[in-house]
């Protein structure tokens, strides 16, 4: 957890907020903590400055500490080399706006000639891919089967799992391991139906459903037939056999 810079004695809020469209972030205003993910854009605003302020955007994390993007008046505004491309600045309201990467996420404040606000934290999260659920997609009637959630990008914050729209919960025949993985115990033909994984984190949503089909083990049955079936021709060649070396069979034909 990043450790908040000390503020100045002088401080004023300093609102911030992620710009429409971005992922299923919460673009509400903050002051305090913004939480936002990578590749959004985020308006950091201040307080309106009287004209001729000389001014500037301060980045903390840990040992590092960058100028963002500093005004002097008289002068165009001028970006810091590592923000070039990614950050600008208003030079009617002071406003800085940024296009997040993922290592953009620290403590920023705004500085002028007469104060300075306090910090406030940024935290970048990372977009959920879109998730795949790896399994059998056949099981026996009464067998074993997992169906585990795997997701190549972000971080998960919480998973839910549904059968045919319905949300599960543990039962005897149900267990969740580590949330993402679904066991499914002495399974049963209502069983059937498709499974979707739910996932979710702080600016993300998403979702992907797999077909799980129960049966009968029908092989063994199958096999058993064979059984009986091969049971009765070697009888009846068997038979067939005995007869044709009789003598009864010889003098007859």
């Amino acid at each position: 957890m990043p450790v908040r810079p000390a503020s100045p004695a002088l401080r004023s809020s300093l609102p911030a907020r992620t710009l429409f469209p971005c992922y299923s972030a919460d673009l509400k205003p903050v002051s305090e903590v913004l939480v936002s993910a990578r590749g959004c854009t985020v308006l950091f605003s201040v307080e309106p400055r009287a004209a001729g302020t000389t001014a500037s955007w301060e980045y903390e994390s840990g040992a590092r500490k960058e100028l963002i993007a500093t005004f002097v008046p008289n002068k165009s505004a001028e970006i810091s080399r590592a923000y070039v491309g990614h950050a600008r600045l208003s030079e009617m309201d002071f406003s800085l706006q940024l296009v997040l990467r993922w290592w953009d996420g620290g403590f920023y404040r705004f500085r002028s000639e007469s104060e300075a606000t306090g910090w406030l934290e940024l935290r970048v999260v990372e977009p959920l891919s879109e998730p795949e659920i790896l399994g059998n997609s056949f099981v026996e009637v009464g067998g074993d089967t997992k169906l585990y959630c795997n997701v190549l990008e972000g971080q998960v914050d919480m998973y839910w799992w549904k059968r045919n729209g319905k949300l599960l919960m543990e039962s005897n025949g149900l267990q969740f391991i580590h949330n993402n993985t679904l066991e499914i115990h002495r399974a049963l033909m209502n069983d059937t139906g498709y499974y979707t994984c739910i996932i979710s984190n702080a600016v993300s949503h998403n979702e992907t459903s797999f077909l799980l089909r129960v049966h009968n083990n029908d092989r063994a049955f199958f096999i058993l037939i064979v059984v009986f079936v091969s049971i009765g021709l070697l009888a009846g060649i068997f038979n067939w056999w005995r007869l044709r070396n009789s003598p009864d069979y010889a003098v007859h034909f």
